[in-house]
């Protein structure tokens, strides 16, 4: 008979949304924005790596979009939980147009019909000039497929609030429309992800989440 296979240790994929900015409490677009954490925002971030930090997170390779909102949120990670920090372009938001530092209620008001459309999830519905939510989520899954974990590996990617919620219905084979109508994959500032993944098949074994516990606390 042939010897068993070995068993791999499984991989673990996080993903986290950025802290607060000012444009985040004035409801205005940001998309590639630069806008900074404030100082809510880097209290939130304080509070995460904590709370990841007590779950036993140690060493983790974190990989973070290059806009500074997330590259704070991702530097702070690192000094609690050590590993390696890595930039990319490619884990930026979702490109937003004509529409970026734009208040919502005037976006509503000068484009209803298209505002309308992208809020009810729409996923190739864009901006002027700007990008898709559907391209948004290949974007960012393809950064995911050439930066997979190891096993025993755990993988933390800093990103935004659409790019993770379409990376995540890609991985998790869902209806992007649907999620967001259902605010199911809606991560608040901080808010994180895990997926456990067979370092063989890179199936989905368990997942938690939109997790936000760690503000409350």
């Amino acid at each position: 008979m042939p010897a068993p296979a070995a068993v791999l240790a499984p991989t673990r994929l996080i993903l986290v949304r950025h802290g607060q900015t000012a444009h985040n409490l004035e409801r205005r677009m940001q998309g590639h924005v630069d806008a900074p954490l404030d100082d809510t925002g880097h209290e939130q971030v304080r509070k995460l790596a904590r709370h990841l930090h007590a779950l036993g997170v140690r060493d983790p390779v974190i990989h973070s979009s290059d806009l500074q909102r997330a590259a704070a949120t991702a530097e702070a990670l690192h000094a609690a939980l050590g590993g390696s920090l890595h930039r990319h372009r490619d884990l930026r938001e979702i490109g937003l147009g004509e529409w970026e530092g734009q208040l919502y209620a005037e976006i509503e008001t000068a484009h209803p019909e298209l505002y309308g459309r992208f809020w009810d999830g729409d996923p190739v519905c864009c901006a002027p000039g700007g990008e898709t939510p559907q391209e948004c989520g290949d974007r960012v899954l393809r950064h995911l497929e050439q930066h997979w974990p190891v096993p025993g590996q755990t993988v933390i990617i800093v990103s935004h609030g659409i790019a993770v919620g379409a990376a995540l219905a890609r991985l998790l084979g869902l209806d992007y429309q649907q999620t967001f109508r259902e605010r199911s994959l809606l991560h608040l500032n901080t808010a994180y992800s895990v997926l456990t993944l067979d370092p063989r098949t890179r199936e989905v074994q368990n997942t938690l989440l939109a997790q936000s516990g760690h503000l409350n606390g």
